[in-house]
């Protein structure tokens, strides 16, 4: 991913432009997942669309200059944004990582004016769906709500169990066991070709938010206040195992 970091080259995406639809309830670690996304193919050399469709938080509008949002959360106006989106990605070429906040009702709304997947196949777009789950029951029912719609359910697939919720105490096995071995998420993946990836806790995490630096540029020991040697190599394992964990998956040339 980046030189000199220790990462090792992203991999290429296997198709030339990829929509990354990040969707979970809040505090399952969705922003800081799709923010990694989007430091990943920068670091690469690859410009990407950031739009943060998520009205409570904004997350990734307050962390990436030009990221665009929708003007209000009155649906209309959330849909109208959408398609602009998707009108970029197609006339620019580019990829695009997007936050639907909760997801499940503009996926639903939009649904019904357009087959959102079907588009994206016509029109040489990869869609992907990234679902970011905490150990707790109602994350695990708020994915499968949007499954079972069937609104957006590409045949790429990532359900990225997140370590950085789960209560101190708890281990990652203990945590996840009810998810793991629920019917909904089995007959994800193995009917639907879902594909589990653990996202695991990054101890430095806060200190990252709090200096303002990029997970790429903390691990190559970049910016105007950089990380300690200690914490530089924290990050930089975090990456390394992320990318480890996606490519024995068989899932980092699905990103953008």
């Amino acid at each position: 991913m980046g030189k000199g970091n220790g990462t090792g080259p992203a991999s290429e995406p296997a198709s030339g432009v990829v929509l990354a639809v990040g969707l979970g309830r809040g505090f399952g670690g969705k922003s800081t997942g799709l923010a990694e996304l989007v430091w990943r193919a920068r670091n690469a050399g690859r410009e990407v669309i950031v739009a943060d469709g998520d009205p409570r938080s904004r997350t990734l509008a307050g962390m990436f200059e030009g990221a665009t949002h929708p003007p209000t959360e009155e649906l209309p106006d959330v849909k109208a944004w959408l398609t602009g989106v998707l009108n970029r990605m197609v006339k620019e070429r580019r990829s695009a990582v997007l936050d639907l906040g909760g997801g499940d009702r503009v996926l639903q709304e939009y649904g019904r004016d357009l087959r959102l997947v079907e588009f994206c196949h016509r029109r040489g777009i990869e869609p992907v769906a990234l679902y970011f789950l905490g150990p707790e029951e109602e994350d695990l029912r708020h994915v499968l709500s949007i499954w079972e719609a069937g609104y957006f359910r590409p045949k790429r697939t990532l359900l990225v169990l997140n370590e950085g919720v789960i209560r101190e105490g708890r281990t990652v096995i203990g945590a996840f066991e009810r998810t793991l071995e629920h019917p909904g998420f089995r007959e994800m993946v193995d009917e639907g070709g879902a594909v589990p990836v653990l996202m695991h806790r990054l101890a430095c995490m806060d200190l990252l938010r709090q200096r303002g630096l990029g997970l790429y540029a903390a691990a190559a020991g970049d910016g105007a206040d950089p990380l300690d040697p200690v914490e530089q190599f924290m990050v930089e394992d975090w990456l390394a195992d992320l990318e480890k964990r996606r490519a024995e998956a068989g899932a980092a040339a699905w990103l953008p």
